[in-house]
């Protein structure tokens, strides 16, 4: 599973931002293993489950944006990450699209954000708002 939530970092327990930190570098380093040979989705709208990934691999730019973020909000939570995103994949310059993220979009997302809660979430102590309020 890959994930790439589409709601702020911030609004993110502890371990679905980990966890996206950690899982949404496999999509540029698929695209660096496979040197930009990847099968592209047709999809203009969000996907969850089978072609969530294919969906976002022309969608650089927004998911650098995204890991950037994810990254910032590690460390303003105190974990020690180190970035991982794969400078070398900048030359594949036909994936490097933005995507715009639609209300229904974030809606489809919280609703499985909610299903996939942790029974025992852990929000950093400076964080005053949870996903379930």
């Amino acid at each position: 599973m890959t994930r790439i939530n589409l709601i702020q970092p911030s609004e993110l327990c502890d371990q679905h931002l980990l966890a996206e930190h950690r899982e949404l570098t496999r999509i540029p380093n698929e695209i660096v293993r496979r040197k930009g040979n990847v099968t592209l989705s047709t999809s203009e709208k969000y996907l969850l489950g089978k072609g969530h990934v294919i969906f976002f691999r022309d969608k650089l730019f927004f998911l650098k944006k995204r890991y950037e973020a994810i990254h910032q909000e590690c460390l303003n939570r105190g974990f020690s990450v180190i970035n991982r995103w794969p400078e070398s994949v900048s030359v594949y310059h036909n994936l490097w699209n933005d995507y715009q993220v639609t209300e229904e979009d974030i809606s489809v997302n919280m609703a499985r954000i909610k299903e996939r809660m942790p029974i025992k979430a852990r929000f950093s102590p400076y964080f005053d708002r949870k996903i379930n309020e």
